[in-house]
């Protein structure tokens, strides 16, 4: 996933906080073309206001999912991708062609959160 924009105009941010939402399984997140890691639990948040500009900027995702849609596909298609041989739990054949299809990718929603350091001793 890729996207451009422009940093809100905000005069009490002076951080912020990317939030990715609901991510299926792992994603990597760079802005500007700085790598700022990769996010593999809830929540999916990085704080990244290091590598922002002014004007425009680069949000980029990349994001990996778990093999088991691919499973069914290939069980279902009768594609032979077993290297070797698989049972499951009852040492029966295995067989992911009946299973349900699992959400993938990022399903978001991907909100961009303005943050400022407060020191509750002065800032109130």
């Amino acid at each position: 996933y890729r996207v451009a924009f422009n940093l809100p105009d905000t005069l009490m941010a002076t951080h912020w906080q990317l939030d990715l939402g609901e991510v299926r399984e792992s994603a990597r997140v760079r802005i500007n073309g700085n790598e700022l890691g990769t996010l593999w639990s809830i929540p999916f948040n990085v704080q990244f206001d290091k590598y922002l500009k002014k004007g425009g900027n680069m949000l980029e995702v990349e994001v990996t999912n778990l093999s088991a849609n691919r499973l069914r596909d290939l069980d279902q298609r009768g594609v032979h991708w077993q290297k070797y041989f698989f049972v499951n739990v009852f040492y029966e054949n295995f067989d992911a062609s009946l299973w349900p299809l699992m959400d993938s990718g990022l399903l978001g929603p991907v909100q961009l959160h303005p943050m400022r350091v407060v020191n509750p001793l002065n800032d109130y």
